[in-house]
């Protein structure tokens, strides 16, 4: 019988649990190591819809990559998703900063999907301290509007929002998630351009003030590939374990132009 434990252990070898930041919360946060773990449901986020998505493929372990528990919880009640796992009997694992960081985490997957298309060269420089994020040059000198259309094909986005600086665009950062906050890193750098997600509305203006392009992706577009990432690890560890990722999409709805989608 596969167990909790083993997909802990497999987890904690490419993506070390002891690498998270001290605001984070990765790990086995439902259940104990001694669950079974033969049939694994994976997700970007547990929500109630994957919960019972899992719940009824038969999984015994959901494995996701932002917390099912993040802050503190202060009450538990019924429409929860931690209450949705513990009564169904389901261990959850979480890895968030860790894969974010991981040499073969979900930043290298990311560069991985935009480098032929971008026409990237090798990753030169980091952003974020730890490893959050690249730089790179590409080949080709990017407009900000044409680059903003490569990344939503690419990424599969509705929308990106993006704002133009001052310089065409060769020197790239790339961070996954949300990474506004390194927005300083990637001037310091001398870069022209920083792609991420989730930008808050001060960080517009200091891209502009700084004359550097800005690339909202989006969080969710920017880390589902997280799902395929663990899925292919733990198969290449667990050939014969059952492992189903979710299907879900992008909880976000957009309307533009008069229509939604």
């Amino acid at each position: 019988m596969r167990t909790v434990g083993d997909v802990y252990r497999v987890i904690d070898g490419f993506a070390p649990f002891c690498t998270q930041e001290k605001w984070d919360n990765s790990g086995l946060l439902v259940g104990d190591m001694s669950m079974p773990a033969d049939r694994i449901y994976i997700s970007l986020d547990i929500s109630n819809e994957s919960v019972a998505a899992a719940k009824k493929a038969g999984a015994q372990l959901m494995l996701s990559h932002h917390p099912v528990i993040f802050s503190p919880l202060k009450k538990l009640v019924p429409t929860d998703p931690v209450w949705q796992l513990a009564a169904a009997n389901m261990a959850a694992i979480s890895v968030h900063t860790p894969l974010d960081v991981a040499e073969a985490g979900i930043n290298s997957r990311l560069y991985e999907m935009l480098c032929e298309t971008l026409c990237l060269g090798a990753v030169t420089d980091t952003i974020g301290g730890s490893g959050f994020g690249w730089v790179a040059e590409s080949r080709n000198v990017w407009t900000a509007s044409d680059l903003a259309k490569k990344l939503q094909e690419m990424l599969g986005c509705q929308v990106v929002r993006y704002s133009s600086g001052k310089q065409p665009i060769h020197r790239i950062a790339l961070c996954s998630g949300s990474g506004g906050s390194f927005l300083h890193d990637a001037i310091a750098q001398g870069c022209d351009a920083l792609i991420t997600g989730d930008v808050k509305h001060d960080c517009w203006y200091t891209a502009r003030n700084a004359g550097i392009s800005l690339f909202d992706c989006g969080h969710y577009h920017t880390e589902c590939m997280a799902q395929e990432l663990l899925a292919e690890r733990l198969k290449a560890v667990f050939p014969d374990t059952e492992i189903l990722c979710d299907t879900q999409g992008d909880p976000v709805s957009y309307v533009w132009g008069g229509g939604c989608k």
